[in-house]
C-alpha cells in the first residue's frame, strides 16, 4: 500500500482524534484504480494494512485499537475473513470486535469494511 491515502467515496475524513482517541472511518479495499481484490482474505488483509497506515499518521498502530466494527456482505465470508483477521490480532490482547452483515457496501465488489477506534493512552 501506497503512503498516499485513497480518498474516500464521500465527504469525510479518514481518521479524527480527539485527545487520545482515534476513530478511523470505515475502511475498504478499494485500490486507487477503483477496483478491489476479490479474496475476502485479502481484502480483510488490505483493509487492517490500511487501518495500520491510518493509525501511524498519529503515531499509533494496530497495538493501540480498543475496538473494530467489521461489515460483512455475506457471514458464509466469516472463516476466511477471521482466519485473515487472526494474523493481525489475537483473542487475548486484540481490540473488542462487532462483526455483523450487511446487504451491501458503496462498491459493488467490496465484501469487507471495517470500522476502528483507538487510544493513545495506556491507561485502562
Amino acid at each position: 500500500m501506497s503512503d498516499n491515502p485513497i480518498a474516500p467515496l464521500g465527504a469525510y475524513p479518514q481518521l479524527q482524534r480527539r485527545g487520545p482517541w482515534l476513530f478511523v472511518s470505515g475502511m475498504s479495499a478499494r485500490q486507487a484504480n477503483g477496483s478491489c481484490v476479490a479474496d475476502v482474505a485479502q481484502q480483510t488483509r488490505v483493509v487492517i494494512e490500511k487501518i495500520r497506515a491510518a493509525l501511524k499518521t498519529e503515531g499509533a498502530d494496530l497495538r493501540h485499537c480498543v475496538t473494530l466494527t467489521c461489515y460483512l456482505i455475506d457471514m458464509r465470508d466469516f472463516a476466511a475473513y477471521n482466519g485473515a483477521y487472526a494474523e493481525f490480532f489475537d483473542a487475548q490482547g486484540g481490540p473488542a470486535r462487532t462483526t455483523v452483515a450487511v446487504h451491501q457496501l458503496p462498491h459493488p465488489e467490496m465484501r469487507v469494511e471495517i470500522t476502528a477506534t483507538a487510544c493513545m493512552s495506556d491507561a485502562p
